[in-house]
């Protein structure tokens, strides 16, 4: 992660830092040693940069140290880039030969983002990722065979199970508890059950593999599900992505790569397609392909689509199949919120709870967990979504 962006983060260090020393630090009543500890916490911020620059993939493992340098990030380097900000909007925008205020309206705009800023990353990494929700959805269609009417389905998604060791680990028994609570037909997992390592899943298998239902566990990978954010070789990556397919399957659920499986209630059926989710530019595997995992579905078949990506809703599934009802997640929701605006809102489309278009539908699920153990004003969920037939 720092080393994709290091150029960016050395920026974001080394601006604010330099602004605020050059007008502030350089007064003649200013210490010596004051100017000198200014310079000591930057060099150290930039020294713990590289370290984390060094890791060839992502995240380091275990990602304690990540988490520990973007908190240091929330509570200090962005106060420093607002507060900077704000001073220098004011100094550009103050009428010449008008008397200087101690405290004009940039800086006060900086500091109000500052302790925001500090607010926000507190509050988020404790409190706001230490809770979830459980959302109850409806969902009608004329189209579901009778025999469907009232089918229970519990849907997971994003679970990021790496971000819960430790202290957290409670979370996921209770998340699948809520979801068992509900007596499940089946249950839908909509892909990203780690953060980068397989052996996160075998972690927590003893967790995951209580998530049972009569008609069996339907998964598909998310984008971390795949290789993207693991450094090495090619050899390397495939026997990782190689390794979450077996521990997934060891969990004893149904793996869906650009394919489906039908689940039967007497004459009547439903379709449930799941499409792969790698998104690694020039990737020559695990392309979402909706075509591929609806070959053979008929026509007039109820089919449930699953894709981590919302995004594909638009570019593959209502222009290239019949699919009913989609399911995504990826978004989380955004993960940090304020009033009406999320963070995905710029990204996605769609990006949390259900959508309509032309009488078919998709759902966004804001997730369980995450890669970077934040949340403010999005908090988790997991869903538990009953099917109804529509009467005319």
């Amino acid at each position: 992660m720092i080393a994709r962006h290091l150029l960016l983060f050395l920026l974001l260090i080394l601006i604010p830092d330099w602004y605020l020393y050059r007008r502030y630090l350089t007064r003649p009543n200013v210490k010596l040693w004051v100017r000198l500890m200014w310079w000591v916490i930057t060099g150290a911020m930039i020294a713990y940069t590289g370290c984390l620059a060094v890791c060839q993939d992502f995240t380091p493992h275990p990602p304690l140290m990540l988490n520990i340098y973007l908190a240091i990030l929330g509570v200090l380097i962005l106060p420093k880039a607002f507060l900077a900000f704000g001073d220098a909007l004011q100094s550009l925008t103050r009428r010449k030969g008008k008397r200087k205020r101690p405290i004009g309206w940039g800086v006060g705009l900086g500091v109000l983002l500052s302790f925001l800023s500090i607010y926000v990353t507190i509050y988020g990494f404790t409190l706001g990722f230490s809770k979830f929700q459980v959302t109850r959805i409806d969902y009608e269609s004329a189209d579901l065979p009778d025999a469907f009417d009232g089918y229970r389905i519990a849907v997971l998604s994003d679970a990021h199970v790496g971000s819960y060791d430790g202290p957290l680990n409670y979370l996921i028994d209770e998340a699948v508890d809520s979801l068992m609570a509900g007596k499940p037909d089946a249950v839908f997992f909509l892909g990203d059950v780690q953060n980068v390592w397989p052996e996160e899943i075998d972690n927590h298998a003893g967790q995951l593999g209580r998530l049972k239902a009569p008609d069996g566990v339907f998964s598909i990978l998310g984008n971390h599900d795949y290789s993207f954010y693991i450094g090495g070789s090619e050899m390397r990556h495939a026997k990782s992505e190689q390794k979450t397919k077996e521990a997934e399957e060891r969990l004893g659920w149904k793996l869906l790569l650009n394919e489906h499986a039908v689940i039967r209630r007497g004459g009547d059926s439903i379709v449930v397609a799941g499409m792969e989710g790698n998104e690694e530019k020039n990737t020559d595997h695990g392309y979402p392909h909706c075509d591929w995992a609806m070959k053979g579905v008929g026509a007039d078949a109820f089919t449930i689509m699953l894709v981590h990506n919302p995004k594909w809703w638009r570019k593959q599934v209502l222009p290239g199949c019949h699919a009913q009802l989609t399911m995504s997640g990826h978004t989380h929701g955004g993960q940090v919120g304020l009033g009406s605006f999320n963070a995905s809102s710029f990204t996605y489309r769609e990006n949390d709870g259900m959508y309509e278009q032309d009488g078919r539908h998709l759902f966004v699920s804001r997730g369980l967990g995450a890669a970077i153990p934040l949340r403010f004003g999005i908090t988790g969920e997991v869903v538990l979504m009953t099917l109804h037939k529509k009467k005319p």
